[in-house]
């Protein structure tokens, strides 16, 4: 089928493109509701002061009047491209990072890295209690040689965050949402002082839990319309708790107030929608929602990852923005790093990494051979392997399993 409409920047009009549609009503602008032709310079202009993108009919559009490097950004059905998805959310060209070294190299500084930010941000939290001002500038020392490991292999990171054993779900919580959100932000390409602030503002957006009343957070059952509105102004005093230290940038703040604003308008404490919510609160929501199911609570038991990821495409276009959830979803996997996984050989194993361009055949170790029987010497399997290869049937993942499937222990597998 040859596309139709393209969604094009107004920055890539040109002159002869025929207008179909507008990023906002009509009725907001001195444009004929039907459409029309570009046909002058001062039609450009114009259109640069009413929207960001417009919808271009290529049928109807003049011959040879829109580039190829436009129509290179779509696939045959009209559907962007993942870089041209990326730049509209983000608002800029993104920065391609590759992985600069092998997870078991990474994972050995890695582990360092870890116990630094995870010591820090434990001090953090005791001061918060104790009523002290928070020490944002240690924190963001301890953050930065995160992000920088993030950003040169996400898998090691991701990998430490699951297997590591925590007491308080609201430490484990904030020190994973963390590496989510720098993961996220690598794949979206944004530079490393933007990670460094979504690190922040991840450790940060729910540190006004810790002068709400413990029984309330730590209830087993359902809270009442007062204690959940009790919960909200969480919102109101990290903002506050926040905003009286040093170092404290926009975008920490702007994840603390919209973190669990949602894109069709129901959440709180503004009721912001869509893209009136800033960016890295919508990613901020995201990962919070993420870990949160996949989390033991008090009041909850977590759900297996792949199920998570189930329920976090069904809240696309709902809670969340569609773009940003197909995204993320790129970058935890089908089957993200930490999941048990059975093999179509009955063989079980864990996953340890992803394949960027092969999200259903990551990099795992195999636990349990074709009998359900612990191995005596674990070992990686690669399930890209042999995919090129004439004649055979690689292994493949036959279904996800639950967290202590087949009485797995996951400090069998920590290392």
């Amino acid at each position: 089928m040859p596309i139709s409409v393209l969604k094009v920047r107004v920055d890539d009009l040109q002159l002869g493109m025929f207008v179909s549609s507008l990023d906002r009503p009509w009725l907001e602008t001195p444009y004929p509701i039907q459409g029309f032709r570009i046909l002058s310079e001062q039609d450009l202009r114009e259109l640069k002061r009413y929207c960001d993108y417009v919808y271009v009919d290529v049928q109807k559009s003049e011959d040879h009047s829109i580039p190829g490097h436009i129509l290179r950004e779509y696939d045959e059905c009209g559907r962007e491209s993942d870089a041209v998805q990326i730049r509209s959310l983000t608002g800029r060209a993104r920065i391609n990072y590759e992985k600069s070294k092998p997870r078991k190299e990474e994972l050995r500084s890695a582990r360092g890295h870890y116990q630094a930010v995870e010591s820090t941000y434990q001090t953090l939290l005791q001061d918060a209690e104790g009523d002290k001002q928070l020490k944002l500038p240690i924190l963001k020392r301890a953050i930065e040689p995160m992000v920088q490991s993030i950003t040169r292999n996400p898998d090691a990171f991701i990998w430490l965050a699951h297997l590591k054993s925590m007491d308080s779900y609201t430490y484990h919580h904030a020190l994973s949402c963390a590496v989510w959100a720098v993961a996220f932000g690598r794949h979206l390409g944004l530079p490393v002082n933007q990670l460094n602030s979504l690190a922040t503002g991840s450790f940060l957006f729910d540190i006004g839990k810790c002068r709400l009343p413990k029984e309330l957070l730590n209830n087993q059952r359902r809270l009442s319309i007062e204690e959940f509105e009790t919960v909200k102004q969480h919102v109101r005093i990290g903002l506050e708790m926040v905003k009286q230290t040093k170092g404290a940038d926009r975008m920490v703040l702007e994840m603390i107030r919209t973190h669990h604003e949602r894109h069709n308008g129901n959440g709180y404490p503004l009721g912001l929608s869509a893209e009136k919510i800033p960016l890295f609160g919508r990613i901020a929501g995201i990962v919070d929602a993420y870990d949160a199911i996949t989390s033991q609570r008090p009041f909850c038991r977590p759900l297996p990852a792949f199920e998570a990821i189930e329920q976090l495409y069904q809240w696309r276009g709902i809670d969340f923005q569609t773009e940003l959830v197909e995204q993320f979803i790129q970058v935890v996997g089908i089957y993200p790093v930490g999941s048990l996984v059975e093999l179509n050989n009955g063989s079980v194993g864990v996953v340890i990494g992803q394949n960027e361009h092969y999200r259903l055949r990551p990099l795992i170790m195999l636990l349990l051979d074709s009998d359900k029987q612990l191995l005596d010497e674990f070992h990686e399997l690669d399930l890209r392997a042999g995919l090129e290869s004439q004649g055979t049937t690689p292994p493949s993942i036959a279904r996800g399993l639950p967290p202590g499937a087949y009485e797995l222990d996951q400090s069998l597998y920590y290392f």
